[in-house]
Protein backbone atom coordinates (compact mmCIF):
# COMPACT_ATOMS: atom_id res chain seq x y z
CA UNK A 1 0.00 0.00 0.00
CA UNK A 2 1.13 3.30 -1.20
CA UNK A 3 0.50 6.89 0.60
CA UNK A 4 1.56 9.36 -2.16
CA UNK A 5 -1.00 8.48 -4.33
CA UNK A 6 -3.31 10.04 -1.73
CA UNK A 7 -1.01 12.00 0.00
CA UNK A 8 -0.11 14.18 -3.32
CA UNK A 9 -3.67 15.55 -4.73
CA UNK A 10 -4.31 16.49 -1.04
CA UNK A 11 -1.38 18.31 -0.57
CA UNK A 12 -2.24 19.64 -4.09
CA UNK A 13 -5.29 21.17 -2.96
CA UNK A 14 -3.94 22.63 -0.03
CA UNK A 15 -1.42 24.51 -2.03
CA UNK A 16 -4.04 26.03 -4.20
CA UNK A 17 -5.99 26.74 -0.78
CA UNK A 18 -2.84 28.28 0.62
CA UNK A 19 -2.41 30.24 -2.67
CA UNK A 20 -6.41 31.63 -2.03
CA UNK A 21 -5.21 32.59 1.77
CA UNK A 22 -2.24 34.39 0.01
CA UNK A 23 -4.26 36.54 -2.55
CA UNK A 24 -6.91 36.99 0.29
CA UNK A 25 -4.33 38.70 2.83
CA UNK A 26 -2.98 40.47 -0.50
CA UNK A 27 -6.40 41.70 -0.82
CA UNK A 28 -7.16 42.24 2.50
CA UNK A 29 -3.84 43.98 3.73
CA UNK A 30 -4.29 46.52 0.92
CA UNK A 31 -7.51 47.14 2.20
CA UNK A 32 -5.99 47.08 5.75
CA UNK A 33 -3.22 49.46 4.59
CA UNK A 34 -4.85 52.11 3.10
CA UNK A 35 -7.65 52.12 5.16
CA UNK A 36 -5.83 52.14 8.21
CA UNK A 37 -3.89 55.81 6.41
CA UNK A 38 -7.08 57.06 5.74
CA UNK A 39 -8.70 56.65 8.64
CA UNK A 40 -6.20 56.79 11.52
CA UNK A 41 -6.70 54.95 15.00
CA UNK A 42 -10.02 56.06 16.53
CA UNK A 43 -11.82 55.66 13.31
CA UNK A 44 -10.33 52.17 12.64
CA UNK A 45 -10.99 51.51 16.24
CA UNK A 46 -14.62 52.30 15.87
CA UNK A 47 -14.89 50.18 12.88
CA UNK A 48 -13.24 47.36 14.24
CA UNK A 49 -15.47 47.43 17.45
CA UNK A 50 -18.80 46.94 14.70
CA UNK A 51 -16.80 44.11 12.80
CA UNK A 52 -16.26 42.31 15.54
CA UNK A 53 -19.78 42.30 16.85
CA UNK A 54 -20.78 41.39 12.89
CA UNK A 55 -18.23 38.43 13.15
CA UNK A 56 -19.90 37.31 16.31
CA UNK A 57 -23.30 37.44 14.98
CA UNK A 58 -21.83 35.67 11.92
CA UNK A 59 -20.59 32.75 13.71
CA UNK A 60 -23.64 32.11 16.06
CA UNK A 61 -25.60 32.10 12.86
CA UNK A 62 -23.33 29.59 11.16
CA UNK A 63 -24.04 27.30 14.40
CA UNK A 64 -22.44 23.74 12.72
CA UNK A 65 -24.04 23.74 9.28
CA UNK A 66 -20.65 23.32 7.21
CA UNK A 67 -18.73 20.84 9.58
CA UNK A 68 -21.91 18.25 9.36
CA UNK A 69 -22.20 19.21 5.89
CA UNK A 70 -17.85 17.96 5.41
CA UNK A 71 -18.74 15.41 7.17
CA UNK A 72 -21.78 13.71 5.60
CA UNK A 73 -21.28 10.64 3.57
CA UNK A 74 -24.40 10.21 1.91
CA UNK A 75 -26.35 11.51 -1.10
CA UNK A 76 -27.13 15.69 -1.91
CA UNK A 77 -30.08 15.44 -0.21
CA UNK A 78 -29.14 15.98 3.33
CA UNK A 79 -26.85 18.63 3.06
CA UNK A 80 -29.46 20.90 0.32
CA UNK A 81 -31.87 20.44 3.88
CA UNK A 82 -28.54 21.94 5.78
CA UNK A 83 -28.33 24.84 3.29
CA UNK A 84 -31.77 25.41 4.11
CA UNK A 85 -31.01 25.75 7.33
CA UNK A 86 -28.12 28.08 6.82
CA UNK A 87 -29.81 30.55 4.72
CA UNK A 88 -32.71 31.14 7.62
CA UNK A 89 -30.60 31.48 10.24
CA UNK A 90 -28.61 33.94 8.32
CA UNK A 91 -31.99 35.61 7.76
CA UNK A 92 -32.52 35.77 11.80
CA UNK A 93 -29.38 36.83 12.70
CA UNK A 94 -29.07 39.80 10.32
CA UNK A 95 -32.72 40.62 11.57
CA UNK A 96 -30.95 40.66 14.68
CA UNK A 97 -28.39 42.82 13.86
CA UNK A 98 -30.80 45.44 12.03
CA UNK A 99 -32.58 45.83 15.31
CA UNK A 100 -29.43 46.40 17.77
CA UNK A 101 -28.61 49.13 14.60
CA UNK A 102 -31.72 51.12 15.29
CA UNK A 103 -31.04 50.48 18.91
CA UNK A 104 -27.94 51.75 19.02
CA UNK A 105 -29.25 54.61 16.99
CA UNK A 106 -31.95 55.69 19.76
CA UNK A 107 -28.94 55.50 21.90
CA UNK A 108 -27.26 57.79 20.33
CA UNK A 109 -24.65 56.51 18.17
CA UNK A 110 -23.40 58.73 14.67
CA UNK A 111 -25.61 58.14 11.86
CA UNK A 112 -22.63 56.56 9.77
CA UNK A 113 -21.81 54.55 12.79
CA UNK A 114 -25.17 53.43 12.69
CA UNK A 115 -25.34 52.88 8.56
CA UNK A 116 -21.73 50.84 9.21
CA UNK A 117 -23.95 48.51 11.26
CA UNK A 118 -26.81 48.40 9.25
CA UNK A 119 -24.24 46.72 6.24
CA UNK A 120 -22.79 44.81 8.42
CA UNK A 121 -26.20 42.95 9.46
CA UNK A 122 -26.59 42.36 5.64
CA UNK A 123 -23.21 41.24 5.43
CA UNK A 124 -23.92 38.24 7.89
CA UNK A 125 -26.75 36.73 6.21
CA UNK A 126 -24.66 36.59 3.20
CA UNK A 127 -22.02 34.92 5.07
CA UNK A 128 -23.84 32.68 6.95
CA UNK A 129 -25.18 30.90 3.97
CA UNK A 130 -21.62 31.90 1.81
CA UNK A 131 -19.62 29.40 4.83
CA UNK A 132 -22.45 26.64 4.56
CA UNK A 133 -21.88 26.69 0.26
CA UNK A 134 -17.74 26.29 1.18
CA UNK A 135 -18.28 23.34 2.92
CA UNK A 136 -20.67 22.23 0.74
CA UNK A 137 -17.58 21.94 -2.03
CA UNK A 138 -15.13 20.88 0.17
CA UNK A 139 -18.09 17.95 0.79
CA UNK A 140 -18.15 17.24 -3.20
CA UNK A 141 -14.33 17.60 -2.94
CA UNK A 142 -13.91 20.94 -5.10
CA UNK A 143 -11.13 22.03 -2.91
CA UNK A 144 -9.52 23.56 -6.13
CA UNK A 145 -12.90 25.58 -7.23
CA UNK A 146 -13.74 26.57 -3.64
CA UNK A 147 -10.16 28.31 -3.84
CA UNK A 148 -11.25 29.77 -7.20
CA UNK A 149 -14.71 31.07 -5.74
CA UNK A 150 -12.34 32.55 -2.69
CA UNK A 151 -9.66 34.08 -5.10
CA UNK A 152 -12.35 35.87 -6.92
CA UNK A 153 -14.56 37.11 -4.20
CA UNK A 154 -11.31 38.62 -2.41
CA UNK A 155 -10.26 40.32 -5.58
CA UNK A 156 -13.70 41.59 -6.30
CA UNK A 157 -13.78 43.15 -2.65
CA UNK A 158 -10.81 44.62 -3.17
CA UNK A 159 -11.94 46.31 -6.35
CA UNK A 160 -14.94 47.69 -4.70
CA UNK A 161 -13.28 49.00 -1.52
CA UNK A 162 -10.96 50.63 -3.02
CA UNK A 163 -12.92 52.23 -5.51
CA UNK A 164 -15.37 53.84 -2.69
CA UNK A 165 -12.40 54.78 -0.45
CA UNK A 166 -11.14 56.75 -3.56
CA UNK A 167 -14.66 57.99 -3.97
CA UNK A 168 -14.41 59.32 -0.39
CA UNK A 169 -16.91 56.45 1.34
CA UNK A 170 -14.64 57.02 4.05
CA UNK A 171 -15.13 53.56 6.80
CA UNK A 172 -18.28 52.76 4.77
CA UNK A 173 -15.82 51.44 2.09
CA UNK A 174 -14.84 48.74 4.17
CA UNK A 175 -18.05 47.22 4.56
CA UNK A 176 -18.94 47.71 0.76
CA UNK A 177 -15.80 45.69 0.27
CA UNK A 178 -16.89 42.87 2.19
CA UNK A 179 -20.36 42.56 0.52
CA UNK A 180 -18.71 42.86 -2.81
CA UNK A 181 -16.71 39.70 -1.75
CA UNK A 182 -19.38 37.23 -0.42
CA UNK A 183 -22.01 38.23 -3.28
CA UNK A 184 -19.20 36.81 -5.69
CA UNK A 185 -17.90 34.14 -3.54
CA UNK A 186 -22.25 33.10 -3.40
CA UNK A 187 -23.02 33.28 -7.00
CA UNK A 188 -19.88 31.37 -8.03
CA UNK A 189 -20.01 28.59 -5.48
CA UNK A 190 -23.63 28.27 -6.06
CA UNK A 191 -22.67 27.70 -9.81
CA UNK A 192 -20.17 25.22 -9.10
CA UNK A 193 -22.56 23.22 -6.49
CA UNK A 194 -25.49 23.47 -8.65
CA UNK A 195 -27.34 22.64 -5.23
CA UNK A 196 -29.89 24.86 -4.34
CA UNK A 197 -31.42 25.05 -0.76
CA UNK A 198 -34.27 22.11 0.20
CA UNK A 199 -36.55 23.43 2.88
CA UNK A 200 -38.55 20.40 3.53
CA UNK A 201 -36.57 19.76 6.20
CA UNK A 202 -37.70 16.35 8.36
CA UNK A 203 -37.96 16.31 12.13
CA UNK A 204 -35.30 13.53 12.84
CA UNK A 205 -33.11 15.13 10.96
CA UNK A 206 -32.99 18.35 12.74
CA UNK A 207 -32.56 16.25 15.70
CA UNK A 208 -29.36 14.56 14.31
CA UNK A 209 -28.54 18.04 13.20
CA UNK A 210 -28.87 19.79 16.46
CA UNK A 211 -26.67 16.97 18.25
CA UNK A 212 -23.92 17.09 16.17
CA UNK A 213 -24.21 20.90 15.70
CA UNK A 214 -24.05 21.47 19.39
CA UNK A 215 -20.81 20.78 19.77
CA UNK A 216 -19.52 22.77 17.08
CA UNK A 217 -21.41 25.38 17.31
CA UNK A 218 -20.29 25.96 21.70
CA UNK A 219 -16.75 25.26 20.62
CA UNK A 220 -16.64 27.93 17.45
CA UNK A 221 -18.69 30.62 19.16
CA UNK A 222 -16.59 30.37 22.39
CA UNK A 223 -13.46 30.21 20.26
CA UNK A 224 -14.45 33.94 18.44
CA UNK A 225 -15.37 35.41 21.54
CA UNK A 226 -11.98 34.59 22.87
CA UNK A 227 -10.59 36.42 19.78
CA UNK A 228 -12.50 39.43 19.77
CA UNK A 229 -12.61 39.68 24.13
CA UNK A 230 -9.22 41.83 24.08
CA UNK A 231 -11.16 44.51 21.58
CA UNK A 232 -14.05 44.56 23.94
CA UNK A 233 -12.16 44.68 27.05
CA UNK A 234 -9.83 47.21 25.77
CA UNK A 235 -12.53 49.53 23.99
CA UNK A 236 -14.58 49.36 27.00
CA UNK A 237 -11.85 50.54 29.42
CA UNK A 238 -9.08 52.50 27.28
CA UNK A 239 -11.06 54.13 24.51
CA UNK A 240 -11.00 53.75 20.71
CA UNK A 241 -7.53 54.38 19.91
CA UNK A 242 -6.03 51.68 21.96
CA UNK A 243 -8.52 49.38 20.23
CA UNK A 244 -7.15 50.91 16.45
CA UNK A 245 -3.20 49.90 17.94
CA UNK A 246 -4.20 46.69 18.97
CA UNK A 247 -6.49 45.70 15.88
CA UNK A 248 -3.48 46.98 13.39
CA UNK A 249 -1.15 44.49 15.43
CA UNK A 250 -3.58 41.84 15.28
CA UNK A 251 -4.21 42.59 11.58
CA UNK A 252 -0.60 42.13 10.77
CA UNK A 253 0.23 38.40 12.79
CA UNK A 254 -3.54 37.55 11.32
CA UNK A 255 -2.20 38.43 7.78
CA UNK A 256 0.28 35.67 8.12
CA UNK A 257 -2.12 33.82 10.91
CA UNK A 258 -4.64 33.14 8.27
CA UNK A 259 -2.43 32.04 5.39
CA UNK A 260 -1.24 29.07 7.54
CA UNK A 261 -4.27 28.06 9.32
CA UNK A 262 -7.27 28.29 6.64
CA UNK A 263 -5.65 25.73 4.06
CA UNK A 264 -4.10 23.84 7.24
CA UNK A 265 -7.61 23.01 8.64
CA UNK A 266 -8.74 22.36 4.93
CA UNK A 267 -5.98 20.26 4.89
CA UNK A 268 -5.94 18.34 8.10
CA UNK A 269 -9.86 17.22 7.69
CA UNK A 270 -8.89 15.95 4.49
CA UNK A 271 -5.94 14.25 5.95
CA UNK A 272 -7.17 12.74 9.06
CA UNK A 273 -10.23 11.71 7.60
CA UNK A 274 -8.55 9.90 4.59
CA UNK A 275 -6.06 8.03 7.75
CA UNK A 276 -9.12 7.25 9.33
CA UNK A 277 -11.23 5.42 6.71
CA UNK A 278 -8.05 3.87 4.52
CA UNK A 279 -7.05 0.58 6.04
CA UNK A 280 -8.01 -1.75 9.35
CA UNK A 281 -11.00 0.07 10.95
CA UNK A 282 -8.77 -1.25 14.16
CA UNK A 283 -5.52 1.04 13.58
CA UNK A 284 -7.57 4.50 12.68
CA UNK A 285 -6.21 5.57 15.60
CA UNK A 286 -2.72 4.97 15.39
CA UNK A 287 -2.71 5.80 12.10
CA UNK A 288 -4.59 8.98 12.20
CA UNK A 289 -2.12 9.87 15.20
CA UNK A 290 0.68 9.08 12.39
CA UNK A 291 -0.58 11.67 10.50
CA UNK A 292 -1.08 14.33 13.27
CA UNK A 293 2.71 13.92 13.49
CA UNK A 294 3.59 14.59 10.51
CA UNK A 295 0.79 16.95 10.27
CA UNK A 296 2.80 18.98 12.87
CA UNK A 297 6.14 19.14 11.45
CA UNK A 298 4.63 20.55 7.96
CA UNK A 299 2.74 23.43 9.64
CA UNK A 300 5.69 24.51 12.28
CA UNK A 301 8.06 23.94 9.26
CA UNK A 302 5.65 27.02 7.53
CA UNK A 303 4.81 28.76 10.41
CA UNK A 304 8.15 29.55 12.06
CA UNK A 305 9.97 30.82 9.59
CA UNK A 306 7.20 33.31 8.72
CA UNK A 307 6.42 34.64 12.20
CA UNK A 308 10.19 34.62 12.67
CA UNK A 309 10.28 37.09 9.30
CA UNK A 310 7.34 39.42 10.98
CA UNK A 311 8.68 39.83 14.29
CA UNK A 312 12.26 40.85 13.02
CA UNK A 313 10.88 43.17 10.69
CA UNK A 314 7.66 44.63 12.52
CA UNK A 315 9.07 47.95 13.33
CA UNK A 316 10.12 48.72 9.12
CA UNK A 317 7.02 46.66 8.10
CA UNK A 318 4.60 49.09 10.81
CA UNK A 319 6.44 52.30 9.55
CA UNK A 320 6.39 51.45 6.04
CA UNK A 321 3.02 50.03 5.16
CA UNK A 322 1.09 52.34 7.49
CA UNK A 323 3.27 55.62 9.18
CA UNK A 324 4.95 56.98 11.97
CA UNK A 325 1.29 57.28 13.53
CA UNK A 326 1.16 53.81 13.74
CA UNK A 327 4.41 53.23 15.66
CA UNK A 328 2.79 52.10 18.71
CA UNK A 329 1.94 48.88 17.67
CA UNK A 330 5.35 47.57 16.90
CA UNK A 331 5.76 45.82 20.11
CA UNK A 332 2.17 44.63 20.22
CA UNK A 333 2.89 42.74 17.05
CA UNK A 334 6.03 40.94 18.64
CA UNK A 335 4.19 39.93 21.47
CA UNK A 336 1.07 38.45 19.23
CA UNK A 337 2.94 36.88 17.30
CA UNK A 338 4.96 34.92 19.84
CA UNK A 339 1.07 34.47 20.98
CA UNK A 340 0.42 33.25 17.68
CA UNK A 341 2.94 30.70 17.20
CA UNK A 342 2.48 29.12 20.88
CA UNK A 343 -1.53 28.35 19.40
CA UNK A 344 0.20 26.74 16.45
CA UNK A 345 -0.63 23.30 17.72
CA UNK A 346 -4.36 23.81 18.36
CA UNK A 347 -4.93 24.02 14.22
CA UNK A 348 -5.66 20.42 14.02
CA UNK A 349 -7.87 20.25 17.27
CA UNK A 350 -11.18 20.61 15.85
CA UNK A 351 -10.29 18.16 12.53
CA UNK A 352 -8.79 15.73 14.37
CA UNK A 353 -11.55 15.54 17.61
CA UNK A 354 -14.46 15.48 14.96
CA UNK A 355 -12.56 13.04 13.03
CA UNK A 356 -12.17 10.74 16.23
CA UNK A 357 -15.98 10.74 17.50
CA UNK A 358 -14.30 12.99 20.07
CA UNK A 359 -16.32 16.53 19.55
CA UNK A 360 -17.50 16.76 22.61
CA UNK A 361 -14.20 17.91 23.95
CA UNK A 362 -14.46 21.17 21.82
CA UNK A 363 -16.78 22.83 23.88
CA UNK A 364 -14.99 22.29 26.87
CA UNK A 365 -11.31 23.32 25.53
CA UNK A 366 -13.83 26.44 24.34
CA UNK A 367 -14.84 27.31 27.53
CA UNK A 368 -11.39 26.75 29.18
CA UNK A 369 -9.53 29.02 26.44
CA UNK A 370 -11.87 31.71 26.64
CA UNK A 371 -11.99 31.55 30.34
CA UNK A 372 -8.23 32.23 30.38
CA UNK A 373 -7.68 34.89 27.60
CA UNK A 374 -10.11 36.63 29.54
CA UNK A 375 -9.51 36.87 32.88
CA UNK A 376 -5.72 37.51 31.79
CA UNK A 377 -7.26 40.54 29.62
CA UNK A 378 -9.48 41.61 32.77
CA UNK A 379 -6.27 41.26 35.48
CA UNK A 380 -4.25 43.05 32.84
CA UNK A 381 -6.35 45.80 31.09
CA UNK A 382 -5.92 48.14 34.35
CA UNK A 383 -1.54 47.75 33.64
CA UNK A 384 -2.73 49.43 29.92
CA UNK A 385 -2.68 47.53 26.33
CA UNK A 386 0.90 46.23 26.56
CA UNK A 387 0.08 44.53 29.85
CA UNK A 388 -2.99 42.81 28.19
CA UNK A 389 -1.36 41.73 25.23
CA UNK A 390 1.68 39.88 27.48
CA UNK A 391 -1.27 38.38 29.55
CA UNK A 392 -2.47 37.08 25.66
CA UNK A 393 0.98 35.36 25.51
CA UNK A 394 0.38 33.86 29.18
CA UNK A 395 -2.91 32.38 27.90
CA UNK A 396 -1.51 30.75 24.66
CA UNK A 397 1.19 28.96 27.05
CA UNK A 398 -1.37 27.53 28.81
CA UNK A 399 -3.51 26.88 25.96
CA UNK A 400 -0.41 24.74 24.32
CA UNK A 401 -0.09 22.28 27.18
CA UNK A 402 -3.65 21.58 26.96
CA UNK A 403 -3.74 20.97 23.40
CA UNK A 404 -0.76 18.77 23.87
CA UNK A 405 -2.24 17.00 26.54
CA UNK A 406 -5.46 16.09 24.08
CA UNK A 407 -3.19 15.00 21.58
CA UNK A 408 -1.85 12.67 24.54
CA UNK A 409 -5.05 11.25 25.27
CA UNK A 410 -7.35 11.24 22.31
CA UNK A 411 -4.99 10.32 19.30
CA UNK A 412 -1.96 8.51 21.58
CA UNK A 413 0.63 10.96 20.18
CA UNK A 414 2.11 12.07 23.71
CA UNK A 415 4.61 15.70 23.88
CA UNK A 416 7.70 14.31 23.48
CA UNK A 417 7.41 12.43 20.38
CA UNK A 418 5.92 15.56 18.83
CA UNK A 419 8.70 17.63 19.74
CA UNK A 420 11.03 15.13 18.46
CA UNK A 421 9.89 15.17 15.69
CA UNK A 422 10.10 19.10 15.73
CA UNK A 423 13.34 19.46 16.95
CA UNK A 424 14.28 18.29 12.88
CA UNK A 425 13.65 21.63 11.99
CA UNK A 426 15.75 23.21 14.24
CA UNK A 427 18.80 23.37 11.88
CA UNK A 428 16.88 24.49 8.76
CA UNK A 429 15.18 27.14 11.02
CA UNK A 430 18.50 28.79 12.30
CA UNK A 431 20.18 28.60 8.93
CA UNK A 432 17.44 30.42 7.62
CA UNK A 433 17.08 33.22 10.43
CA UNK A 434 20.80 33.63 9.96
CA UNK A 435 20.29 34.23 6.00
CA UNK A 436 17.72 36.87 7.13
CA UNK A 437 19.64 38.80 10.08
CA UNK A 438 23.17 38.45 7.20
CA UNK A 439 20.96 39.94 4.12
CA UNK A 440 19.33 42.58 6.64
CA UNK A 441 23.02 43.65 7.54
CA UNK A 442 23.90 43.79 4.13
CA UNK A 443 21.08 45.72 1.95
CA UNK A 444 21.12 48.48 5.22
CA UNK A 445 24.88 48.76 4.32
CA UNK A 446 24.45 49.17 0.31
CA UNK A 447 21.28 51.80 1.19
CA UNK A 448 20.15 50.74 -2.29
CA UNK A 449 16.79 50.07 -1.77
CA UNK A 450 13.85 51.78 1.06
CA UNK A 451 13.50 50.22 4.55
CA UNK A 452 10.44 48.59 3.25
CA UNK A 453 11.73 46.88 0.22
CA UNK A 454 14.86 46.04 2.19
CA UNK A 455 12.71 44.29 4.13
CA UNK A 456 11.01 41.96 1.25
CA UNK A 457 14.03 41.28 -0.60
CA UNK A 458 15.79 39.96 2.40
CA UNK A 459 13.04 37.49 3.52
CA UNK A 460 12.53 36.41 -0.03
CA UNK A 461 16.60 35.66 0.29
CA UNK A 462 16.23 33.64 3.88
CA UNK A 463 13.14 32.10 2.59
CA UNK A 464 15.19 30.37 -0.79
CA UNK A 465 17.99 29.41 2.03
CA UNK A 466 15.76 28.00 4.66
CA UNK A 467 13.92 25.73 1.73
CA UNK A 468 17.85 24.98 0.73
CA UNK A 469 18.25 24.48 4.24
CA UNK A 470 15.35 21.85 4.26
CA UNK A 471 16.30 19.71 1.58
CA UNK A 472 19.66 18.76 2.69
CA UNK A 473 18.96 18.64 6.81
CA UNK A 474 15.03 17.60 6.66
CA UNK A 475 14.21 16.37 3.57
CA UNK A 476 11.34 14.54 4.55
CA UNK A 477 9.84 17.81 5.20
CA UNK A 478 10.21 19.21 2.29
CA UNK A 479 9.17 15.76 0.19
CA UNK A 480 5.66 16.57 2.02
CA UNK A 481 5.72 20.42 1.21
CA UNK A 482 6.11 19.90 -2.72
CA UNK A 483 3.59 17.35 -2.26
CA UNK A 484 6.05 14.12 -3.24
CA UNK A 485 5.99 12.14 -0.12
CA UNK A 486 8.45 9.13 -0.04
CA UNK A 487 5.99 6.24 -1.15
CA UNK A 488 4.83 3.57 2.04
CA UNK A 489 5.25 -0.05 0.90
CA UNK A 490 3.92 -3.14 3.06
Amino acid sequence: MTTSATSSPLVGAGALSATERVVAQICQFAIFVIAARALGPAEFGTFALVSACAILLMRAAEVGWAPYIMCWSGDASVPRQVLALAVLSGVVAGALGFLGAALGGLLGLEGTTVTLAELFALWVVLATVSSAQKGMMIWMHRLRSSAVCEITGELAGLAVALGALWTGWGVLALVFGRLAYQIVHLALSLAVTRLLPDFRVRLERMTELIDFSRDFFFSRMLSNIRLYVATFIVGGALGPTEVGYLRVAERLVGAIGEVIVVPAQILGWAAFKTARDTGDPLAARVRVGDGLVTFQRLIWAISVPLFAWLMLTSDVLVAGLLSEEWLPAVPLVLLLALARLLITFGVATEPLMSLLGQSRVLPRLSLLTLATFTVAALVAVPFGLHAVVWGQVGASAILMVVTLRLFDDHAGVGPLRILRELSTLIPPLVVGVAALLLADWALSRQDLLPPLGQTVVSGLFAGTVYAGALALLAPSVLRALIGRPRAVTP
